[in-house]
């Protein structure tokens, strides 16, 4: 099985792959610009997560909960994510957490 490409005009920092069935992809796959924005807010999210096991059983929960709710809307599931992912970046870069990103 390929990746296919998603256009997503709201996407601008990066390219959309997924694997598997319309709606029902078993495997996403983001292509950021090296440095850009998006690149470091991605590495930044993975190193907080790295360092900060509360924060993954917490995403853990909310990935679950979600999971379950939305189950048939993944457009939904990913959206309730949004404001968890961003509060950790937000919360990483206001800290200087983004520091960890440097040293790996």
């Amino acid at each position: 099985m390929k990746y296919e490409y998603v256009p997503k005009p709201e996407c601008i920092d990066r390219r959309f792959f997924r694997k598997g069935p319309w709606g029902q992809g078993i495997c996403h796959l983001h292509i950021c610009e090296h440095d850009s924005t998006e690149w470091q807010d991605k590495l930044l999210f993975r190193d907080y997560l790295r360092f900060h096991p509360e924060a993954v059983s917490e995403y853990a929960s909310l990935k679950e909960e979600l999971a379950h709710v939305h189950k048939l809307d993944r457009h939904a599931y990913t959206e309730r994510k949004g404001p968890f992912i961003r509060r950790i970046i937000d919360f990483a870069r206001l800290t200087g957490e983004n520091k960890l990103t440097k040293g790996i």
